[in-house]
């Protein structure tokens, strides 16, 4: 657990820190496993509170996290749905702790398509958990998603993505076709953490043709 504290947040719109509280102990018995949590997020003029939010990784190092990553398998995502191979993701840390996103991906018809986002720390003493954001309003990003690091290998080379909601999920590697035991390993942990690992959808990637930056 990150952090407790013994008073009740103030949800005004000026507070910006998120705070992490132990799942009263009624739930804890009858419906929480032993990684269950609470999460206020009082990033949003109304919190966003979860009873079972996965657990997030204890530390991440984000320099070490920073570059290329390719997408092994995600859960079916809307956004995605014209993506048909070769899904790849840069991080580049910013001066300011923030981190440029930049997404790709192969079409149907053989063409690319790119998506430029913005990911902030919500969680500054694990760096675990984020917020990212693809869409711009006067210049503003908006519409502001978690994006939380549940699982990653000793030498950074996997890492899994998810949800609080665990509706939204991925498995992604710095190789971008990982040997079979390693996928295996990867599909377990992150039915584990409670995710349907039997509706991941399995990316074809093709390291000749993915375009770099």
């Amino acid at each position: 657990m990150t952090k407790t504290s013994k008073r009740s947040p103030s949800f005004s719109p000026s507070v910006t820190s998120e705070e992490i509280y132990s799942a009263p102990a009624l739930l804890r018995d009858t419906a929480a496993t032993d990684h269950d949590e609470v999460t206020v997020t009082t990033l949003r003029r109304k919190p966003k509170v979860y009873l079972t939010a996965p657990s997030t990784v204890a530390q991440v190092d984000l320099p070490r996290f920073m570059g290329r990553w390719y997408e092994i398998a995600r859960l079916p995502y809307f956004t995605q749905r014209r993506c048909v191979g070769n899904v790849s993701a840069d991080y580049r840390l910013a001066a300011n702790g923030d981190v440029h996103v930049t997404n790709r991906c192969r079409h149907a018809d053989g063409r690319y398509g790119e998506a430029k986002g913005l990911a902030r720390v919500v969680d500054t003493v694990s760096n675990a958990r984020l917020q990212i954001s693809f869409r711009m309003l006067y210049g503003v990003h908006v519409f502001w998603d978690d994006y939380w690091i549940i699982g990653l290998g000793s030498d950074y080379e996997y890492a899994l993505i998810g949800q609080p909601t665990r509706r939204r999920g991925w498995i992604i590697a710095r190789e971008p076709q990982p040997a079979a035991d390693d996928l295996a390993q990867w599909r377990d942990e992150f039915n584990h953490k409670g995710f349907s690992a039997k509706d991941l959808i399995w990316t074809r990637q093709d390291a000749a043709t993915t375009p770099q930056i």
